[in-house]
């Protein structure tokens, strides 16, 4: 096909199982309420996926991605969809698969996801609510956008965080290089926030040398900063931990739910517990 699929695995289909779930919950609990729905995909992909392995694309099947599997929420379907991809080809799959759906509103949008989520939240109405998947390439996802998302109180936010990524930014033995250090600090919002990780080790250097730094290690140390962080700004965060591991068990992502809206945060950090449980 001219527009090629993203790849993806176990961790794909995992991950895109709990925002169908998540979904249908959300507009089922919204079902008789007077709100317009909006479901916004700040990294929506080709709109299908295949497995990670490329031999014989040809033949290889395709699988619903994040946007086809908000498109066919059905109980109570979202009022709009807002598709944004930086990608050109995957923009143009995108603009395909709304053709799919004439009787639908769908936009989609090419650009960078937090430019455009942050517009997308300045234009909500009192009337409005929405939820917002943002599953990045890498480590995109600023967190001026995630603040921008809270800031609404009108937005339930899934977010795909590369826990491993930032983790390589995050030497054990010394405090990150300074460009390191300007990713955190875009990605947690502060200087601060990554620097309350790393203490003085007992190991001095020679001759009255500063003090070595250093962090304990594993990831869930780097988890619970963030999830403190969205903590910060977001009335609910579900608590129960979904931390994606590979083969060799080492921690590469983690998966967070944040409800925004006082009234509603109750119900959506349930069905958020619930669905991050299997």
């Amino acid at each position: 096909m001219s527009n090629a699929p993203s790849f993806g695995g176990a961790w794909t289909s995992q991950k895109l199982d709990i925002l169908r779930r998540y979904l249908n919950a959300y507009t089922t609990a919204l079902k008789n309420q007077g709100f317009s729905l909006t479901y916004v995909d700040g990294f929506a992909g080709a709109g299908v996926y295949t497995e990670s392995s490329q031999d014989y694309q040809e033949f290889q099947e395709l699988h619903d991605g994040s946007a086809r599997i908000a498109l066919r929420i059905d109980d109570r379907q979202f009022d709009r969809l807002l598709f944004i991809e930086k990608d050109g080809q995957r923009a143009r799959a995108l603009r395909k698969l709304a053709e799919e759906f004439p009787d639908r509103v769908i936009d989609v949008v090419q650009g960078d996801a937090n430019e455009e989520v942050q517009k997308f939240c300045q234009q909500m109405r009192n009337s409005d609510r929405a939820v917002v998947f943002l599953d990045p390439y890498a480590t995109e996802v600023s967190w001026e956008t995630i603040a921008a998302i809270a800031k609404t109180k009108k937005i339930d936010c899934l977010i795909w965080f590369p826990l491993m990524a930032v983790a390589r930014m995050m030497p054990l033995d010394e405090e990150p290089s300074p460009d390191s250090a300007l990713h955190l600090e875009r990605i947690l919002g502060g200087r601060e926030y990554w620097r309350q990780l790393y203490h003085n080790s007992p190991q001095l250097l020679l001759f009255g040398g500063e003090p070595l730094r250093e962090r304990p290690s594993g990831h869930e140390h780097i988890s619970d900063v963030y999830r403190n962080r969205l903590k910060s700004v977001f009335h609910r965060v579900a608590q129960t931990r979904r931390t994606f591991k590979n083969s060799k068990n080492s921690e590469m992502f983690e998966l967070f739910v944040a409800a925004g809206n006082p009234r509603g945060a109750p119900i959506a950090v349930n069905i958020a517990n619930h669905v991050l449980k299997y």
